[in-house]
């Protein structure tokens, strides 16, 4: 009985000692297998990855060198390997868009959106994507979202490069005063900005604001007084707005800095007649009744060759009828004396040689010579502030 005890106990020691045998056995190869396993699927995992990034360097230079179609394809290659990669689907998002597959790229960037509608960027290219599909409101909301969106790095630059982008985008859609809305808070966000200020310039020209671009001008002739840009610009506008005595100012310093084109250099000598006949209230009183005689006498004789042009034409004289009219009136017959002390009758000539040159080019012509002069003078007046 003992005996069996013994024998027992001994196969229960043998049978515990091979079932511990087989479980170490089993657990180390478990462990092999989990170590190889791991290592497979990490060394799987990090191929993966060096082939999207592989892949994306691939699309972006493509990218770099004006291939979006390329990087197109190595963009949705770089994603099979890195599925949901978001800096991947930004690019193929652009890529699309560039390579001019307008609706798909619209979508997966509306995709993006969804997830992320305060991107600057994202904002920035749903908006031109908008504008090619001719969704103009849209694209104009895309547009201020982007302004007030989030951007990495600058977002103060980022921002406004948007701003001035909606502003161009503003006056091709014929909208001149949203554009100028725009363009003006772009430069109050930076007033000390030259290099803006001469952008904005043009652009507030377009958008039908040239006394705003004229600012911008003189914004920057006062830090930089031989601006050559600024002073072509500035003296043009002046000029424009019948300011003839600081357009010939500006534009010849301009000229004593560059030569200029033709127009310009037109402007200065057509505002250098203007000045020498401008019947001025600057100038000292029998100066400026000289000035008045003169254009008087030359609008006459104007008048004279226009009605007698057009006397043997049916229902043309009438035209001038009323203005005949006038030269027979007692203002047009003053003389020098009763002039210098009566700037009523002085104002009341002037208005008559403006009339009749304006009225005389209308139907008889451009003139030609002082006549030109006068007419450009008259004209200006009309127009300035």
């Amino acid at each position: 009985m003992a005996l069996a005890t013994k024998n027992e106990l001994s196969a229960t020691r043998r049978l515990i000692l091979r079932d511990t045998l087989t479980f170490l056995s089993l657990t180390l190869i478990t462990v092999v297998l989990f170590a190889i396993t791991l290592f497979l699927f990490r060394s799987f995992a990090s191929r993966r990855e060096e082939l999207a990034e592989s892949w994306s360097a691939r699309g972006r230079a493509a990218m770099i060198v004006g291939d979006p179609q390329e990087a197109v394809v190595a963009l949705r290659t770089a994603l099979r390997y890195a599925p949901g990669e978001r800096s991947y689907e930004l690019l193929l998002a652009q890529a699309l868009g560039d390579a001019g597959h307008t609706e798909e790229s619209y979508n997966y960037f509306l995709g993006l959106w969804e997830t992320q509608p305060g991107d600057g960027f994202i904002n920035l290219r749903l908006a031109r994507l908008a504008a090619e599909r001719k969704e103009t409101q849209t694209a104009i909301n895309y547009y201020r979202a982007s302004i007030y969106g989030t951007w990495e790095g600058d977002g103060a630059v980022r921002r406004r490069d948007v701003r001035l982008e909606l502003s161009r985008y503003l006056i091709e859609c014929h909208e001149p005063s949203s554009a100028r809305t725009e363009l003006l808070i772009a430069g109050g966000n930076a007033p000390d900005d030259t290099n803006l200020a001469l952008t904005l310039g043009p652009l507030l020209e377009q958008a039908d604001a040239p006394r705003d671009a004229l600012n911008n001008y003189e914004k920057v002739l006062a830090h930089e007084p031989d601006n050559i840009t600024a002073l072509e610009d500035a003296g043009r506008l002046q000029y424009g707005f019948g300011r003839f005595e600081e357009a010939h100012r500006i534009l010849e310093q301009a000229a004593r800095e560059h030569v200029l084109s033709p127009e310009l250099t037109a402007m200065i000598e057509d505002s250098a007649k203007i000045l020498a006949l401008a019947p001025s209230k600057k100038l000292p009183p029998a100066e400026r009744v000289s000035r008045i005689l003169r254009g008087r006498d030359l609008a006459k004789k104007r008048f004279e060759s226009c009605n007698t042009q057009i006397a043997a034409a049916s229902g043309m004289a009438s035209q001038l009828q009323s203005l005949g009219e006038r030269w027979m009136s007692k203002e047009a017959n003053a003389d020098r004396v009763a002039l210098l002390y009566d700037t009523n009758e002085q104002e009341a000539i002037i208005k008559l040689t403006y009339d009749t040159e304006i009225e005389a080019s209308q139907i008889c012509g451009t003139p030609t010579g002082d006549d030109a002069t006068l007419l450009l003078l008259a004209t200006s007046k009309a127009v300035e502030p």
